[in-house]
């Protein structure tokens, strides 16, 4: 079984709409019904603060595709609203962002874009509200849970303030998983202690009052109010294996609640310019966010002493004890209701037809990404209710996403994914790994590193790398060694940008 796809140069227009039917093949897609394209002058003004997020991003992280950085100040907002916004429509819905950055590694910056998120939230004293870096299932559902330190009486009164934050809101959290390839493998290995993600992340997606995970060594634990944004990053060639036509976490659903955020197959690499100076976050992006958490509030909550608590999480002879939950309710205007199911019909109609089920879910649930991305600009304003320029907003970006989803299609149905793409991803991550411990290394020093590749291999994958600018290169006495530019391996050669 393949997929039939036209990989094909970006023809999204700076405003994400497609205003033509034709336009919309070229990008490897069916077209929207045309009563379901909105007029792009509709969306002017929807969110000044993802203009402003946007403009920042780009000037920090000069040679990133332009679809991340759009993504990640999504994926800011949808981590600061923490399960506090909703909106009743056909019961309750909620605010949580799965997306996926799709990149070969290096060409387009991921890492950087997401870093800048990370910041984001660091300088607006909101990072506690993210879970770490890598971690078991097990691990995964116990900090939801919601735990007390062993070592809480030794803690400052502020490390203390911060772990009650945590706790009233321990469910309802952001992940940025840089490494997201990795968890896919180790979750879709037979028998592994990892595979019990697979399910989790499907469930933590739809918003349930709790989740109960039980274990043999620890019993039950349960998360109140689920509540999860993840980022993600992640390499064509490490979907290869597991976003095959038929694929399970296709037809299983997995896939269908992320959104894939990628550049065309045939996208070049930027060659932009750090700009001097430390990089600060400007505070028309930090402030907005600061009042909008403030004004969502936060639920009362009790770190009590001895004893057993029912209902409650729980960590040795502690517990904790929150109050009711804190919701901001969004409501939307009729002309918003009616475009939702316009937008929703429309693109079930482009994809019945298809003979290829895979992207049935995908379909079925862009709508509901478009309602949170709506639902989480209208909140941030401070009004509560979405205007037809809000969804207007939503829906482009929920398209420039569709397209995304077909360049992935688009890339994986490539045959030179099977070898070449995969060795240049292995190449560029050992290259990293190296620059990031102060090394400038040579072809050798990576390809011993390596296994199934020779040295002629490795030093033409970095040639081509050279050559796009994405890795540098410098000759000390015969020998080429190689620095990701901004690295400390870099700087051990010398090469600071001027």
């Amino acid at each position: 079984m393949t997929w039939s796809v036209k990989p094909q140069m970006d023809v999204v227009p700076a405003n994400g709409t497609f205003d033509t039917g034709h336009q919309a093949e070229e990008c490897g897609m069916p077209p929207l019904p045309a009563e379901a394209r909105l007029d792009p002058g509709l969306a002017a003004g929807a969110c000044p603060w993802l203009d402003d997020y946007v403009a920042f991003s780009r000037q920090w992280s000069p040679r990133a595709y332009d679809g991340f950085h759009e993504a990640v100040g999504l994926w800011v907002l949808s981590t600061v609203a923490a399960g506090r916004v909703m909106m009743h429509f056909g019961g309750e819905r909620f605010t949580s962002l799965y997306i996926a950055l799709v990149a070969r590694t290096s060409l387009f910056t991921k890492t950087t874009t997401a870093d800048i998120g990370l910041q984001t939230l660091e300088d607006a004293g909101l990072d506690w509200l993210l879970l770490g870096d890598s971690m078991t299932p097990q691990k995964f559902i116990r900090d939801l849970a919601g735990q007390v330190p062993a070592d809480y009486d030794s803690l400052s009164p502020r490390q203390q303030a911060q772990v009650r934050a945590q706790l009233a809101l321990s469910g309802q959290r952001g992940w940025y998983y840089e490494e997201f390839g990795q968890q896919l493998a180790a979750m879709m290995r037979q028998n592994s202690f990892m595979a019990d993600f697979r399910s989790l992340l499907r469930r933590m997606a739809d918003h349930r009052e709790e989740y109960a995970y039980g274990t043999v060594s620890r019993g039950v634990d349960t998360v109140e109010r689920p509540y999860l944004a993840l980022l993600a990053n992640l390499t064509p060639a490490e979907l290869h294996y597991y976003a095959r036509p038929g694929s399970a976490l296709w037809q299983d659903g997995f896939y269908a609640r992320f959104a894939f955020v990628a550049p065309p197959p045939y996208e070049e690499a930027k060659q932009g310019m750090f700009p001097k100076g430390e990089r600060c976050v400007p505070s028309q992006v930090v402030k907005p966010l600061v009042a909008w958490h403030e004004r969502l509030g936060m639920p009362a909550v009790q770190i009590a002493g001895n004893g057993a608590y029912g209902g409650v999480a729980s960590q040795g002879c502690r517990r904790v004890e929150r109050g009711p939950a804190r919701y901001t309710g969004c409501t939307a205007t009729p002309e918003v209701i009616d475009a939702f199911y316009i937008y929703h019909d429309g693109l079930l109609r482009t994809v019945v037809p298809s003979q290829q089920t895979d992207l049935d879910g995908n379909y079925a649930r862009l709508s509901e990404k478009a309602l949170r991305i709506a639902m989480l600009m209208a909140s941030l304003e401070g009004g509560d209710r979405i205007e037809m320029r809000h969804w207007a907003r939503a829906q482009e970006i929920a398209e420039r996403w569709r397209a995304g989803l077909h360049h992935v299609v688009g890339t994986l149905a490539e045959p030179k994914l099977c070898s070449g793409e995969r060795d240049e991803d292995r190449v560029l991550r050992h290259l990293e790994r190296l620059c990031g411990q102060g090394q400038a290394p040579t072809a050798r020093d990576i390809r011993v590193r390596i296994r199934g590749i020779t040295t002629p291999q490795v030093e033409h994958i970095l040639g081509g790398l050279v050559r796009s600018g994405a890795v540098g290169m410098e000759m000390t006495g015969r020998t080429n060694r190689y620095y990701v530019p901004g690295s400390s391996g870099a700087l051990a050669l010398g090469k600071v940008q001027d």
